[in-house]
């Protein structure tokens, strides 16, 4: 089982188990379950003790199983008693491998899994650890509020925080909050960007694919305004383009300063197909506060904006 309190770290060694499971054995007989609702008890029996097919392995990997201390739904506390009766019937040759973000530690089937199986913890410091961290590499050269305004902008990863400041320290002495905010761009903006370049490059099935890993850690609200804000800025620079607007002007009348990059940005998309895309994004926020939009869930939401995608881009 993968567990801890870093629903990244999580995710990223599922991904890597999944990609060395079907680099030896295929991705046939994979089978990815994200949420067991989805799934009958028969499709789960199935799954869980069926043999493997033309290969030596089966991969099974199961989301939010065991539980976490705060579910309360009945439904999803039935499959999880449905599986665990299952944990002893499970062929040899079947890896089963459960991913779940803090789950009841005191539950009989974490208990279970511990007894027969083996559990990996992937945990990222805390603010606090991770701010005491970077006083001790860089001490003064570094401002204390620059410190907690890079943390804010890259989540906490201290992987990530590390490079930009070394990439500061190049031509700074010091680091004041200001050089942050100038210069490094927040977690979910720079992810931002990569979709952009999907997705006006009419490549959907990378930008759904980014998508889904950007909210793996982000609500669907905050990446949504985000992701309109810089295409309507992205708009407003096709326009100034067709004006014959200077760049300087262009960057300068858009206030741009560190996304400046954007000017220079060619796409496969044409201006017209790029007003449409974002006019009809904009209309699902005016669908969801009249109530006319079918479904009021975050997946609901995720589906609408997978639509506007397709159909504007295929």
């Amino acid at each position: 089982m993968f567990t801890g309190n870093s629903s990244n770290l999580v995710r990223k060694s599922v991904f890597k188990w999944k990609k060395m499971f079907i680099s030896k054995y295929g991705d046939f007989n994979l089978i990815h379950i994200k949420n067991v609702l989805d799934f009958d008890n028969n499709s789960i029996l199935e799954n869980l003790i069926s043999e493997s097919f033309l290969s030596e392995k089966k991969l099974i990997i199961i989301d939010d199983i065991p539980l976490s201390t705060v579910e309360k739904g009945k439904e999803k506390k039935d499959k999880e008693e449905f599986i665990f009766k299952l944990l002893g019937k499970i062929p040899e040759n079947n890896i089963v491998l459960f991913s779940s973000i803090s789950p009841d530690k005191r539950s009989k089937f974490y208990k279970e899994i511990k007894k027969v199986g083996k559990i990996q913890e992937f945990n990222s410091l805390g603010e606090d650890d991770v701010s005491f961290k970077l006083r001790q590499l860089y001490g003064d050269k570094i401002h204390f509020n620059a410190v907690k305004e890079i943390i804010r902008y890259k989540g906490g990863h201290i992987d990530k925080i590390i490079p930009e400041i070394d990439k500061l320290l190049i031509t700074k002495n010091f680091i004041s909050k200001y050089d942050i905010v100038e210069n490094i761009y927040p977690e979910l903006e720079e992810s931002i960007f990569i979709l952009i370049d999907y997705i006006l490059n009419c490549d959907i099935v990378d930008g759904i694919h980014k998508m889904d890993i950007i909210l793996d850690t982000v609500s669907i609200y905050a990446f949504y305004n985000n992701l309109l804000s810089n295409l309507r800025t992205i708009v407003y620079i096709y326009k100034f383009k067709s004006l014959n607007v200077s760049k300087n002007d262009t960057i300068k009348s858009l206030n741009l300063g560190k996304r400046g990059f954007l000017y220079d940005k060619n796409y496969k998309i044409t201006f017209s197909q790029l007003s449409k895309l974002y006019l009809d994004l904009l209309e699902l926020d005016k669908k969801m506060k009249t109530g006319m939009m079918i479904g009021t869930e975050d997946n609901d939401f995720k589906f609408e904006i997978e639509k506007v995608f397709i159909e504007n881009l295929t």
